[in-house]
């Protein structure tokens, strides 16, 4: 089992580091799955671990110069778990414009650990290398299943999210009335956003937004909604830090809000589980 990558893009550094800082903010652990193409984030539901919560998927070759890998059984991959917020803090150096090269390696230094190795320059010397080694825990062949890529149900409708930075500027507010946040969505492009709580209701319309897809396009007003954690849904809202054109918002009925960032070198989703009313 062997692992070793090199980034030497500073944009996909930095694309790299807010990835993970997005993910720092939805859980406490992340399942890095490595295969000879693909490095996968995946991260599961803390209050139900048979749910997956986060699934992302880059592309080696659009984020690595040197990519190297040799895993276990004929699939050829490698998991592992480690704690999020160590990668994050291990990689902050990323945002900095003197950041010449990132590289991670699996090591074993008394225990498994991922090795970060950040080249920056330096004006007291020609290099400056900062080392992290962070402790993994290594997923055995027999439990990969659960990592495996999760079956998205049918959406009963999908649009193109407003502005983010509006967005969450408006549940951050919303978060001190209720919290549990109704997401709406209508085949006329309409999102209505609500909270409420024994002495007020509060309802936020967004309207003329792009659909992407519709169960019933004929009805007008036919509407879809769920109901789930506005804590949640507030925290993958810093995902603004990507500067993306767009993010996908997808409901199905009563059962599940499912973000989802499409870009071509990686994709991101999230899975809110809507809760009862």
């Amino acid at each position: 089992m062997k692992f070793r990558g090199k980034i030497i893009d500073p944009h996909c550094m930095k694309q790299f580091y807010s990835i993970v800082i997005i993910l720092s903010k939805l859980c406490r652990n992340v399942v890095l799955r490595l295969s000879s193409t693909k490095l996968y984030l995946i991260a599961l539901n803390e209050s139900n671990s048979n749910q997956i919560s986060v699934w992302s998927v880059l592309d080696q070759q659009s984020f690595f110069k040197d990519y190297d890998m040799i895993g276990e059984t004929e699939s050829n991959e490698i998991l592992f778990s480690l704690p999020i917020d160590m990668l994050a803090s291990s990689l902050s150096s990323a945002k900095q414009t003197n950041l010449k090269t990132l590289k991670m390696k699996l090591t074993d230094k008394l225990s498994p650990c991922l090795t970060i190795e950040l080249d920056l320059e330096s004006q007291v010397s020609s290099k400056q290398l900062c080392t992290h080694d962070i402790p993994v825990t290594v997923i055995l062949p027999k439990d990969w299943s659960e990592y495996k890529e999760p079956t998205i149900p049918a959406h009963n409708i999908s649009v193109v999210m407003p502005s983010i930075r509006v967005v969450r500027h408006i549940v951050d507010k919303m978060k001190r009335i209720g919290p549990r946040l109704m997401v709406s969505l209508d085949a006329s492009g309409k999102m209505v956003l609500g909270v409420s709580n024994l002495s007020a209701t509060v309802d936020t319309h967004f309207i003329d937004l792009e659909i992407v897809s519709v169960q019933n396009s004929t009805d007008k007003e036919n509407k879809y909604s769920t109901i789930v954690d506005i804590k949640k849904f507030s925290q993958f809202l810093n995902c603004e830090t990507l500067n993306l054109s767009k993010i996908l918002c997808h409901v199905v009925e009563g059962l599940l809000l499912h973000c989802s960032i499409e870009e071509d070198e990686y994709v991101l989703h999230y899975f809110l589980s809507g809760i009862d009313d």
